[in-house]
């Protein structure tokens, strides 16, 4: 099972968007509001704007992990607390359980990706700018070039599909699909998937 998900940080709903007290009482826990306020370690290189998104990014993708596992998961953000070192590589804990994370953040991209702490599988994933209208099928389009040309099959033998809101990727012949997350934010689509034992 994987999780992820994307900020553009030079989106006008992130680069505008007045700091609240009541909004980060309400998302962060005690000690990573500390760290936003420079007063807790919890990424020392990260500016408090670049942090609270890079936690934002983190807990969301805990939260789409964890909705892959139970579909009754509620997103309550300050329940998963982050906790990353100086490489954005750390654990979102949520009601104890402790979830791997990692936090990528190249210029205005951040993009995170939360797995199962014992998770030995393979995690394929793939970002790409797009000016494009319809986000969700980019995304789409996104996963099954990436993965066909990975998996080497005909993109044809691939297709997205819904669980509910739970997207999976279905292995056309194979009888199998693969865990899958997507996401996408102001110019950004992302995805992550877990290609368990078909790597």
């Amino acid at each position: 099972m994987v999780g992820n998900d994307v900020v553009d940080l030079a989106d006008g709903e992130v680069r505008n968007s007045p700091v609240h007290p009541r909004f980060d009482q309400r998302v962060f826990s005690a000690l990573e509001r500390q760290a936003l306020q420079g007063k807790a370690a919890l990424q020392g290189r990260a500016s408090p704007d670049r942090l609270r998104w890079i936690l934002w990014a983190a807990k969301e993708a805990a939260y789409k992990l964890r909705k892959q596992s139970d579909p009754s998961t509620l997103f309550s953000p300050s329940r998963f607390e982050v906790s990353l070192d100086d490489t954005l590589r750390g654990a979102v804990e949520h009601e104890g359980e402790r979830l791997r994370v990692e936090v990528t953040v190249v210029g205005d991209l951040v993009h995170a990706v939360a797995t199962l702490s014992e998770s030995e599988s393979e995690i394929v994933t793939g970002v790409e700018a797009s000016e494009r209208p319809n986000a969700s099928r980019t995304v789409r389009t996104l996963i099954v070039r990436n993965l066909a040309q990975r998996l080497g099959l005909p993109e044809s033998d691939l297709r997205v599909l819904r669980s509910g809101r739970i997207p999976r990727l279905e292995v056309v012949g194979r009888n199998c699909s693969l865990d899958l997350s997507l996401s996408h934010h102001g110019r950004y689509v992302a995805f992550a998937c877990d290609l368990g034992d078909t790597a």
